[in-house]
This record gives C-alpha cells, structure tokens and sequence, in this order.
C-alpha cells in the first residue's frame, strides 16, 4: 500500500525562483491496483512519480510504502527500496543501446543478493514474461520501439517488485504497440503487482481501474 499525506515538494527553497512543484497531494494505493495519474504538462505528475520511487524528496507531509515511513530513511535504504520494490518504466526506454537484451535486463541484478549463476536465468524468465526471450542476445539498438518497451518492462520486473511505476510507458509508441504494451500491463496486474501509469492520455488512463488527476501541484 502508497501512502500520501499532505505531500509538498518545492523547487529552489529559499531563492527568487522558488516553485511550488506539489502543494498538499493525499492519496492512497492499495496493493494489487491498476491506477493512472494524469495531468498536463507542468502539471507535477513527473515530481510525484519521482517521489513514490523514491528518487526524490519531498519538504512535508508524509509518504509510507506499507508501514514504512521513506522520509527517514536512509540513502541506502531508499537504494534498497528502489532496487527490491520498485520497478521504473519510462517513456525513452532507457535502455543501454549498445548492450544486448538480456544484458540490460541483468543490471538490476548486479545490484541485488541474488548468486551470480541464477542472475541469467532470472533475466530469462523476464524477457519470456513479455515474449522477449527469443531476442535475448539481440542489441537494443536493433530493436523497434514496441520491442524495447518490452525489455524495459522485463528489466522493471525482473526483480520481483510490487510495485511498478511506469511514466508515459506508451508515449513513444504507436496506437497498436500501445495496444500491446496496456495488454502487458494488465496481465502483471493480473498477477498480483501494483501498476501506476502517468500519462497524459486519457485514452490510456481509461483502461486503468482509478484515475487520479493532478493539476497545478495538486489533485483535482
């Protein structure tokens, strides 16, 4: 379960351009949802990703994964969490182009206890989840958009997180790849994890169970 509490994040405290990026955002996300948060741009819905993957801090208010509070928890914590529980999605992919597949599906492993010999069939099992296995040794750089998102998603899961926040995950895409990666996202929904997709399209906000809309730094 996400937990958010009167959340304020402020840009440049202090100096004469300081900007109130979110303003008092409350809500919750119980385990096993399939939400989508919307807004345009500038609206703070890249702020407010980044704080529930604990990429960035906030000023006040309170955010709790399960019973844990993340604003006392320390940098290594925080590095845990993101490695053990969050799985990211982004719209660019980020991928490492001239690694091959599986290579970039590996590199959240290199991270974790997990013993050297099984890391590569873990990153196996990813890549067959989103019907990539086959391209497994194949360079990212070879690869159409639909089929990067894919490994991009193999990498966010390959872990086992709970959570997975994706930020404008079809937003490179065509409307059939979009198709097949919204598919994607609701047979892992399906399984048990915890989806949050950012977008700015309603069209793709409205296959979620739960929109949450944010305007302005703050939820409509």
């Amino acid at each position: 379960m996400l937990t958010l509490k009167n959340i304020h994040k402020i840009y440049n405290k202090g100096k004469a351009n300081e900007f109130e990026a979110l303003k008092g955002i409350d809500f919750k996300i119980d385990d096993g949802e399939l939400v989508a948060i919307i807004g345009k741009s500038g609206a703070g819905k890249s702020t407010l990703l980044h704080i529930l993957a604990c990429i960035d801090s906030y000023e006040s208010g309170e955010y709790h994964i399960d019973d844990t509070l993340v604003k006392k928890l320390n940098e290594r914590k925080l590095a845990d969490i993101r490695n053990r529980k969050i799985g990211m999605v982004m719209q660019d992919f980020a991928l490492v182009e001239d690694f091959s597949c599986i290579e970039n599906v590996l590199l959240p492993l290199d991270f974790s206890h997990k013993k050297g010999a099984d890391k590569k069939e873990i990153a196996m099992k990813a890549l067959k989840a989103v019907e990539m296995d086959s391209m497994a040794k194949k360079p990212v750089s070879k690869l159409s958009g639909g089929q990067k998102q894919r490994v991009a998603i193999a990498r966010a899961i390959v872990n086992k997180p709970s959570i997975i926040l994706a930020d404008e995950p079809t937003g490179a895409l065509d409307t059939k790849t979009s198709a097949e990666i919204m598919k994607l996202f609701h047979t892992l929904n399906n399984q048990g994890k915890t989806i949050i997709i950012v977008t700015h399209d309603l069209e793709i906000a409205k296959q979620c169970d739960r929109i949450i809309e944010i305007s302005d730094g703050k939820i409509v």
